[in-house]
């Protein structure tokens, strides 16, 4: 749960400060919105390696199968997203949207190191 501690705060803080940045700009709405999709993909992720581990002490294959379709799930859930938002938002938020979403999923690299597998 440390590690889930560590990543969360990591990924706020960034898509704070992109929000920040853009609201300077006057984009907030997008950069925000850009926040709520990582912060939905950092949720569907962390729950479904907490639901893989408890099924993977059981059976390590429903684990691994978790996982597959949690990726599948979590991807065409983030399509969704992206088509909701850009399509109710103005074309001015569309960057915003896209880079407070990409630099918060690269914040996840920080919570990588040291480790030798994603699930460590």
């Amino acid at each position: 749960m440390k590690t889930l501690d560590k990543a969360v705060k990591i990924q706020v803080v960034i898509g704070l400060l992109a929000v920040m940045v853009y609201s300077l700009l006057g984009h907030a709405v997008g950069a925000a919105y850009g926040m709520f999709i990582g912060l939905v993909n950092l949720w569907m992720l962390n729950y479904t390696f907490e639901k893989a581990n408890k099924r993977a002490e059981e059976d390590p294959k429903s684990g691994i199968l978790i996982l597959y379709m949690s990726a599948v799930i979590r991807f065409v859930l983030l399509a969704v997203l992206f088509v909701l938002g850009l399509s109710f938002l103005d074309e001015s938020q569309a960057l915003p949207v896209v880079l407070t979403f990409v630099v918060m999923q690269l914040a996840k690299l920080f919570d990588l190191k040291g480790k030798r597998r994603l699930t460590d």
